[in-house]
C-alpha cells in the first residue's frame, strides 16, 4: 500500500532521535493528542496511555511536565508516543541514545517485545554494539548507498563483531 494514503501512515510508529514534543505539556496528556491524532476512541486511550507509561518505565512520572523531563525520559515518552496506534512498522532512529546501561537493557526489552509480537522494527543507530543486540537483519549504508544486507548471523562470523565487519566493507 503506497505509504502517503493515510490508512498506510496509521500503522507506523517513528522515533526520531532527538524527539520534538510540547514540553508545556504532561507525558500522559502528550499522549492523549496523539492517541486523538489517531483517532483512538476516548475509552481506549486512558488504557492504552497507561500500559505504554509501564512500557517505558515512566507510570511513576507520566503526570508530570515533559519540560522536567531528562534526555532519556524524552526518549522514552517518544517511545510511547510512537507506539500510541500500535503500529505494524515502527521506525526507530538512535533509541539508545542518552540512556546509561540499564536504561538501554530496558529499551532493548521493548524492542524484544515488539519483535515477539510480530512488529516490523526499523533500528537506526550508529551504535553497532546495540544492533548486534537488538537486530537479527541489518543493512549497512555508506554515503547513502546499501553497501550490504542480511541476516547477522550470515554477515559475521563468529569470531568477528559488527564493527569489524563494516570497517572492514567500508574501508
Amino acid at each position: 500500500q503506497d505509504v502517503s494514503e493515510s490508512i498506510a501512515r496509521q500503522r507506523i510508529g517513528y522515533l526520531p532521535e532527538h524527539p520534538e514534543t510540547y514540553r508545556f505539556l504532561t507525558g500522559r496528556e502528550l499522549l492523549k493528542v496523539a492517541g486523538r491524532l489517531f483517532l483512538i476512541k476516548p475509552s481506549e486511550l486512558d488504557n492504552r496511555i497507561s500500559e505504554l507509561l509501564v512500557t517505558v518505565g515512566l507510570e511513576s512520572a507520566g503526570d508530570r511536565k515533559i519540560a522536567s523531563y531528562s534526555r532519556g525520559m524524552l526518549q522514552r515518552i517518544g517511545l510511547a508516543q510512537a507506539l500510541i496506534n500500535d503500529p505494524d512498522l515502527v521506525i526507530l532512529d538512535e533509541p539508545t541514545s542518552g540512556f546509561d546501561p540499564l536504561g538501554k537493557v530496558e529499551i532493548r526489552k521493548v524492542i524484544s517485545d515488539l519483535r515477539n509480537r510480530n512488529k516490523t522494527v526499523f533500528f537506526s543507530s550508529h551504535e553497532l554494539s546495540e544492533v548486534e543486540l537488538v537486530c537479527d537483519r541489518i543493512g549497512i549504508i555508506s554515503k547513502g548507498k546499501m553497501l550490504v544486507e542480511g541476516n547477522l548471523d550470515e554477515l559475521v562470523t563468529k569470531d568477528e563483531s559488527l564493527e569489524k565487519y563494516f570497517l572492514k566493507i567500508v574501508s
